[in-house]
């Protein structure tokens, strides 16, 4: 299997760090995010990726790397850009609250995160950081400081 560039980054990224994670096959990669896209319908999964309609803002310069502290302790999924080189690729990563520092040591990239349940999504594009889903409840709290 071809490792792709933000896919290959975090895996070099997750090695240096010890946090655990994989890249799911082809076929497992496409079901996952088809299955998010279907049930979350976001408004942009090209570009600056978002999510639009039932979903939360929060600032991304205060809470980039910061955010995943609030998801829970499972595996998480991301997945990227579906026009670029790692259109069809997910990186499961083992537990979710370390996402944040992975993506502090990895060179800059836009991603959308859910669990396997699909629960909720979550959108970081270059601006801002999109939430929707189940865990809404832990993100609204910032929005009112």
């Amino acid at each position: 299997m071809i490792i792709k560039p933000n896919a290959q980054e975090l895996t070099n990224t997750s090695s240096n760090l010890g946090i655990e994670v994989f890249v799911l096959d082809d076929r497992a990669s496409k079901k996952f995010i088809r299955r998010a896209i279907e049930k979350f319908k976001p408004n942009k999964v090209t570009g600056h990726l978002s999510i639009g309609r039932d979903s939360i803002t929060i600032p991304l310069e205060k809470y980039e790397f910061t955010y995943s502290k609030s998801l829970y302790s499972e595996s998480a999924f991301i997945f990227f850009d579906q026009e670029s080189g790692d259109r069809n690729t997910v990186v499961e990563v083992k537990d979710a609250r370390l996402i944040g520092d992975l993506m502090e040591n990895s060179y800059g990239m836009e991603y959308f995160i859910s669990n396997n349940n699909l629960d909720y999504l979550i959108a970081i594009n270059w601006y801002v950081i999109e939430v929707s889903g189940s865990i809404i409840k832990f993100f609204s709290k910032i929005n009112e400081v």
